[in-house]
């Protein structure tokens, strides 16, 4: 690795089980370290939050949809995260690699995405999303997020 730059990287994470910093204290105080930014996100969806996973992401920030679409700026992407939360998606953060470099950090991780399926029948899929982190005035923010990525 190069001078000064470290690689996070962490095992099967779900933030509800390890008695990390509740997500609306995370969201509100604002991420201290990428990791926490990213977990905050995964929470926020979880528990339905929109306005604490819009937070999220820096004002000026990118989201890639599904079908490859840019979606830019904060507010612009905050539909696309009511979608996920009106179906009630789940987010599973399974394992994360972050590497930080200054104020910026690029990110990997596993999720497991959970949405109430048809007739009952929940529907899970495996996701490898990608992300470009910015800290902003000591807070770190979503700055580019490619949620669906395929890698």
């Amino acid at each position: 690795m190069g001078t000064g730059a470290a690689l996070e990287s962490t095992g099967k994470t779900c933030p509800q089980s390890q008695g990390t910093v509740p997500h609306e204290m995370t969201v509100l105080s604002g991420a201290k370290t990428p990791q926490e930014s990213t977990n905050a996100f995964a929470e926020s969806i979880s528990h339905g939050d929109l306005d604490a996973a819009a937070f999220c992401f820096a004002k000026d920030a990118c989201l890639v949809t599904p079908d490859a679409t840019a979606v830019r700026g904060r507010e612009e992407i905050r539909p696309i995260l009511h979608q996920l939360i009106v179906l009630g998606s789940q987010i599973e953060v399974q394992e994360s690699s972050i590497l930080p470099a200054g104020e910026v950090a690029l990110g990997t991780e596993r999720w497991v995405l959970t949405s109430p399926g048809s007739e009952g029948v929940s529907f899970s899929r495996s996701l490898t999303p990608m992300m470009v982190l910015r800290q902003l005035e000591g807070i770190w923010k979503l700055a580019v997020a490619l949620p669906w990525w395929r890698g």
